[in-house]
């Protein structure tokens, strides 16, 4: 299985390549069209919306909100924290049964939105874990334009220790 062993070498940041490249394979057929700069920016202006309902509803607990903004489908990509789920479904259940974390959504910082053409965009974000102050969060999500309005298809996160200047 050496193509196995090959992907559980790969490092995170080429795994979120790697996923990155996943969905566009997915929303291809509308990344290919050319879009304006304006286009570009009503997209960014639109995901991010859906980004600020999907974190205020993370941090206030509101499982139906945060679930809506989800891809329903078997091909939803969830990691986070030690934990992996495909497809809606299996994140749905796994949600149902755990309580959000606290927080706060002003709590996301260097959040930054990048249109990949009108049918995808890939959110970047940090944010403090709750009560520490030397671990900070990273997170990538990848939306795309589904008939139901912008749905997270692929969320990614992993916790990082921040180095003080001292270190």
């Amino acid at each position: 299985m050496p193509f196995v062993r090959g992907f559980m070498e790969i490092d995170m940041r080429g795994r979120i390549i790697l996923l990155l490249l996943l969905v566009i394979c997915v929303v291809r057929p509308s990344i290919g069209r050319p879009v304006s700069a304006g286009d570009s920016e009503a997209v960014e202006k639109e995901v991010r919306k859906v980004f600020d309902l999907w974190s205020t509803s993370l941090t206030s607990g509101d499982k139906k909100t945060y679930l809506d903004t989800f891809w329903d489908s078997p091909k939803l990509v969830i990691r986070v924290a030690d934990g992996e789920w495909k497809g809606f479904d299996a994140y749905r259940t796994r949600i149902e049964a755990a309580q959000l974390p606290p927080g706060n959504p002003a709590d996301y910082r260097n959040i930054q939105v990048v249109a990949l053409g009108d049918g995808g965009a890939v959110v970047t974000y940090e944010r403090p874990a709750p009560g520490q102050s030397s671990t900070l969060f990273r997170g990538t999500a990848v939306f795309i334009k589904t008939p139901r309005g912008w749905k997270i298809a692929v969320w990614q996160a992993g916790a990082v220790t921040v180095k003080t200047r001292d270190s």
